[in-house]
């Protein structure tokens, strides 16, 4: 099974920018980028901060987009987004069909399950918080069928990323969301956004991630390489693959200045993360 994910795809309204960036040119250059791949992938995973402010007509150009795929999608929000004006705009199968206050879904129809988890907080921007009820409902979907895999979709990243000004915002219920994940004894793979940048982490034996941003991004530093600076990152995607021998694999993709789109170093492979 072949798993692409797209975060941080940031769409703003016709005629404007993100910080100068067209950011709805870079996500229709990644579909391009992903229909191109041999073999296709099975699904895509949005994780996150699909537009910048939450409007609807941003959700409306992010859906136009989006269209253009011809592979199934799926989303869970981040912190820039709005749940109601994204629930309103976009198909329901891509979230799941969640109806409930925040959104969660399982998919079950692949050779791996799916989970969807939004952990935005309003009160804690741009931090997280997995309620009870949410952490709850995500320790027994992975206890249903304990010997199956699972991604796990999550925007904010539920591990120190080495990332100061983020990191001090806490990620509430992460320690328990954490815990699950160590006991599921099959393999799991988390995948997040946030943060615009890669960033890996063990979660007992698992394998967690943050994906590239589809646009090039600037990412601030605080007391990381210097006291304070600012780092380029060009713009990406991640494909995993899951084997029923190997487990996970992870590849990132990243496009150059001509605006193609290859593997950037070796894979991070799950043979030690299963």
């Amino acid at each position: 099974m072949i798993v692409a994910q797209l975060t941080d795809t940031h769409v703003v309204r016709d005629g404007t920018t993100y910080h100068g960036i067209e950011t709805t040119r870079y996500l229709e250059d990644a579909i391009a980028a992903l229909h191109a791949l041999d073999p296709v992938p099975d699904l895509v995973l949005v994780t996150g901060d699909l537009v910048q402010h939450g409007h609807g007509d941003e959700y409306v150009r992010f859906a136009r987009a989006m269209a253009t795929l011809r592979i199934p999608y799926y989303v869970v929000p981040g912190n820039h987004d709005h749940r109601d004006r994204m629930r309103a705009v976009l198909p329901r199968e891509t979230y799941g069909e969640s109806t409930g206050a925040r959104i969660r879904f399982a998919l079950e129809g692949h050779a791996v399950r799916i989970i969807g988890l939004d952990a935005t907080a309003p009160r804690r921007w741009p931090g997280a918080a997995l309620d009870g009820a949410s952490l709850r409902w995500f320790e027994e979907t992975l206890a249903r069928d304990p010997g199956r895999p699972a991604i796990v979709c999550v925007h904010q990243p539920p591990f120190r990323t080495g990332l100061h000004y983020l990191d001090a915002f806490g990620f509430v219920g992460g320690r328990r969301f954490r815990r699950a994940v160590e006991r599921h004894p099959s393999g799991v793979l988390v995948l997040s956004g946030h943060i615009h940048c890669v960033r890996t982490a063990r979660i007992g034996t698992k394998l967690a991630l943050s994906g590239p941003s589809t646009a090039p991004m600037t990412v601030p530093e605080l007391l990381e390489r210097r006291p304070v600076g600012l780092r380029h990152e060009a713009p990406g995607f991640a494909l995993h693959t899951w084997n029923d021998t190997a487990g996970f694999a992870t590849a990132i993709h990243r496009r150059d200045d001509a605006g193609r789109y290859a593997a950037a170093g070796p894979p991070i492979t799950a043979a030690k993360h299963r």
